[in-house]
């Protein structure tokens, strides 16, 4: 028995080297440290997509088509596959054990793949192209992609491949699988960075630097800083994405349960409250100015000759599109008040029946001067303002009665929202000691709103992106059997850990 454990103890270093693989440093390196078990659990649309097999009508497949770097990604690996028409099909004939992939160069599509494999032949053929030689290791290089400043233009994606030490590296570039060679011939493995079915490593510094992500990936530049670990696994037959990471809000946050909910959640800081509140509250529009009260000017001269549009006068400037701009009104007097009360964290709540509430931390004292300005931009937008005490709630009004904003405080919380039946029954947030923010979303109800947000978003164009219709409702064609998701980040002593369950079957 000893004898036995003592073998073990001996094997385990042996065990993870093996699946450490030689991704050079990029931006984005992923790895599937047990493909078997990955192979098992792909299933559905996600399986058919790497398979390249995605259906016409899938909902993310034609909403990524609809993006600039979709079709532009689509005619690329159309190219590329003309070389080398690997799927996910021809990964599985080569029995890996592991395999990963190292992201180089966001615009110039510039990747590397490493397939941990035991066959000794490979099942299919790979063309040939020109061999070379780098640092004593054999590759070919097929076609020059644009990261080897290739003279094709039309052409990002190259391919360049070698074996080796029961390793098959295929690159995008030529860089590319020479940096895949250095760094096996260093031995300078890429472990998992977290345990799960696939575990990936992101440099924010990096993307966030990048103008090909940042137009794409439309997120905030947010407390997070250096590199986020994270891996997808399978608990209790749920899909769990675990997170790892540096810099977080020092600012403590606070929890509450509102039953039948569409949406709700804490956010750390106070940067998103006002564009929220804003956005979805006080003044609900699609397009918000930053003046939005029209200048006072002199009424035009009557009886004075029109000018004639067919000629032109070099003695006068041209005139401006839009007219005169605006003066920025109440929305000065917000930023003073915004400006001398600092909100640390904010909650949200959105009701399946569309109704949305807001609640922060706000100083009893300054209640008078947040609802009289509440009371100045609705006047501005609605006209005369009645203000109607509805139990412990006051509601703003304008017209015939009809309900425009509310206000009631709980404790050393305010809660705003669209009338005072918005607000009836909400709780006071309890602080925690360790969660930073949550939220948890209803997608049966987010699905309910697809019609909506394409009506309010517009019809598609492949020269814009519809935030709502094109990217959420995509992402959530690959999700049919997802009911839920829920979110939790708790700080840790070196920064932040989070997860996010995907309620339903995978």
């Amino acid at each position: 028995m000893k004898a036995r454990m003592l073998m073990m103890i001996v094997a385990l270093p042996t065990l993870a080297r093996a699946a450490d693989l030689p991704l050079p440093e990029a931006p984005v390196r992923i790895v599937i440290p047990d493909a078997a078990a990955f192979d098992a659990a792909l299933t559905g649309a996600y399986r058919n997509a790497l398979s390249g097999k995605p259906a016409e009508s899938d909902p993310l497949a034609t909403a990524w088509r609809q993006t600039q770097v979709g079709t532009k990604l689509e005619t690329q690996w159309s190219k590329f596959s003309s070389d080398l028409p690997w799927t996910w099909d021809e990964i599985r004939a080569l029995k890996p054990s592991a395999l990963g992939l190292a992201l180089l160069n966001v615009g110039h599509l510039e990747a590397v793949l490493v397939v941990e494999t035991p066959l000794a032949a490979l099942p299919a053929s790979l063309p040939k192209g020109e061999t070379k030689t780098h640092e004593g290791a054999t590759y070919h290089l097929v076609a020059v992609g644009a990261a080897d400043e290739s003279e094709d233009p039309e052409r990002r994606m190259g391919l360049a491949w070698a074996r080796r030490e029961g390793r098959l590296f295929l690159a995008t570039s030529e860089r590319a699988v020479k940096l895949a060679l250095d760094a096996a011939s260093s031995g300078a493995g890429f472990p998992p960075p977290l345990p799960g079915l696939v575990s990936l490593d992101l440099d924010l510094d990096a993307l966030r630097g990048n103008l090909y992500f940042r137009r794409e990936f439309l997120f905030g530049e947010g407390p997070e800083k250096g590199h986020v670990r994270a891996a997808l696994r399978l608990e209790d037959g749920h899909i769990v994405e675990v997170r790892e990471g540096m810099g977080e809000s020092p600012s403590p946050g606070f929890v509450f349960r509102v039953a039948d909910a569409a949406a709700a959640g804490w956010e750390a800081g106070g940067e998103g409250l006002w564009p929220a509140f804003r956005a979805g509250l006080l003044e609900p529009i699609p397009v918000l100015s930053d003046r939005p009260v029209a200048r006072v000017a002199a009424l035009p001269v009557v009886g004075v000759a029109r000018e004639d549009r067919y000629l032109v006068n070099l003695e006068k400037p041209r005139p401006t599109a839009g007219g005169p701009a605006g003066e920025e009104g109440d929305l000065a007097q917000w930023s003073a008040l915004l400006g001398k009360n600092r909100v640390d964290g904010w909650g949200y709540v959105l009701g399946k029946d569309g109704g949305r509430r807001v609640v922060f931390a706000w100083p009893e004292a300054q209640d008078e001067e947040l609802v009289g300005l509440c009371r100045a931009t609705v006047e501005r937008r609605g006209g005369s303002v009645t203000i109607a005490q509805v139990g412990d709630t006051r509601e703003l009004r304008v017209g015939p009665d009809l309900p425009a904003l509310a206000f009631r405080r709980t404790g050393r919380f305010v809660w705003l929202g669209s009338s005072a039946r918005d607000l009836a029954g909400l709780p006071q947030p309890e602080p925690s000691t360790d969660v930073v923010r949550w939220g948890t979303v209803d997608l049966g109800a987010v699905r309910a709103e697809g019609a909506r947000w394409q009506k309010a978003e517009g019809p598609a164009s492949p020269e814009r992106i519809r935030p709502l219709s094109d990217r959420i409702l995509g992402l959530l064609g690959w999700m049919p059997k997802t009911t839920s998701l829920s979110v939790e980040r708790r700080k840790t002593p070196t920064g932040w850990s989070e997860r996010v369950v995907f309620g339903g079957t995978p």
